[in-house]
């Protein structure tokens, strides 16, 4: 009888745990994903991408190293999960929105340099705090954008 069951526990196929939306991997699924969209992001800023395309190949990237991740999965578990990509695709929107609210675009630095220069200068604002004034009346500061 013992020989019964230890044959019959070897030939069934092991049962692979079942693909939950919230199972223990899905976090990491969002944060590797996160971190290859802003690492991507910031190597093609770093190569002078422009913005929008730097995204643009970001996303392309991300998606390639994700469903490569899931055919890894496929072949050497047996599981292609949706749901994985599904958590690799929030991931990789949040770090967009992310990089979206962070970097200052062309358009972003003239919108505030004119409001500086329309509401007040810094002059007449650190000229009150400081004995000397440290800009002359109607020089600003040099706004350059972060590229």
């Amino acid at each position: 009888m013992i020989l019964q069951i230890a044959l019959s526990l070897t030939l069934t196929p092991p049962t692979s745990p079942p693909d939950t939306w919230f199972g223990s991997d899905k976090l990491k699924h969002f944060f590797v994903a996160a971190f290859t969209q802003s690492v991507t992001y910031s190597a093609l800023q770093a190569a002078r991408v422009h913005h929008d395309a730097a995204l643009a190949g970001a996303w392309a990237v991300t998606g390639a190293v994700s469903v490569a991740k899931e055919v890894h999965d496929r072949r050497s578990y047996g599981l292609f999960s949706v749901k994985d990509l599904v958590w690799d695709a929030a991931g990789a929107g949040t770090a967009t929105l992310l990089i979206r609210r962070s970097v200052r675009t062309r358009r972003d630095d003239s919108v505030s340099a004119a409001a500086i220069s329309a509401f007040m200068s810094p002059a007449s604002v650190l000229s009150g705090v400081a004995p000397r004034p440290i800009f002359t009346a109607g020089t600003h500061p040099n706004v350059a954008p972060r590229r």
